[in-house]
């Protein structure tokens, strides 16, 4: 399920830093909490699993500002405007539509740092119908795409969208995400299978690197490197909704993978 949140700016404070998906992620979960404090549990501190991996199948896209100024040198955002909005999907059954609009509506969040912080209250939400899957895909980021891999030797690589890896990593993770939710509904099969499948990732026009900061100013602060593009892909139709609803790549729960549909 897929959902768009109209916010409104409810204070005086209209500066708050670029790097405010931690910050976002963060109001989600405490939004989760007060209606359903296991539910949040299980997103937060278990997950999904799969592989001796944990999943958090959801996913965010980046804000979208009525009126705004980007700041660069001060890290800020300028929201000179009141209104904004930005879209969340969930890997749930429509059945859930209902208690998830229940959890956001009226709910009121701040989005800051220790040098400036402003101030939202959710005006409405709205479901988002979702496109007609098809094994023949292009999208658009609404948000970063974030793929890692581990070295050998220790340390991670971020990987750019024309790296020759980046495609089977990218459908190595759709697939742990698909098998993750199979064993959370305690399926017998999978629906797609653990090879990988026959696919084809072609990032189209130009992209765009995305240094994104988590936990800024504090002494867990981690820089991460995701990409902005559009992309075509070819895959089991099963997959493109799996990455549509629950993110393509890592950490969508932190507002990466969050993908539109390119007409």
């Amino acid at each position: 399920m897929r959902f768009r949140i109209y916010i409104n700016k409810t204070g005086k404070e209209s500066f708050l830093p670029i790097n405010y998906q931690y910050e976002l992620s963060a109001a989600i979960y405490k939004t989760i909490d007060r209606a359903d404090s296991e539910f949040s549990k299980f997103l937060h501190e278990e997950g999904y699993l799969a592989y001796g991996k944990k999943f958090r199948l959801f996913t965010f896209s980046r804000i979208f500002f009525e009126q705004f100024k980007v700041i660069k040198d001060a890290g800020r955002i300028h929201h000179q405007g009141n209104a904004a909005f930005f879209e969340i999907s969930f890997l749930v059954d429509k059945a859930a539509e209902e208690f998830i609009k229940g959890l956001f509506l009226d709910q009121e969040f701040v989005l800051g740092d220790k040098i400036s912080r402003a101030f939202y209250q959710v005006s409405s939400i709205e479901a988002v119908q979702p496109p007609l899957f098809k094994e023949n895909m292009r999208y658009r980021c609404l948000s970063p795409v974030f793929l890692r891999r581990k070295r050998s030797g220790g340390g991670e690589d971020y990987l750019h969208p024309e790296n020759s890896d980046y495609g089977i990593l990218l459908m190595q993770n759709l697939l742990s995400k698909s098998k993750a939710y199979e064993l959370a509904n305690q399926w017998d099969e999978s629906p797609i299978g653990n090879p990988i499948p026959d696919f084809e990732f072609t990032p189209i026009g130009r992209v765009f690197k995305n240094g994104v900061k988590i936990k800024q100013l504090t002494e867990k602060e981690t820089q991460l490197i995701g990409y902005s593009f559009e992309f075509e892909l070819k895959a089991p139709v099963e997959l493109h909704e799996i990455g549509y609803h629950a993110g393509f790549g890592h950490l969508g729960s932190q507002g990466f993978g969050c993908v539109g549909v390119k007409s």
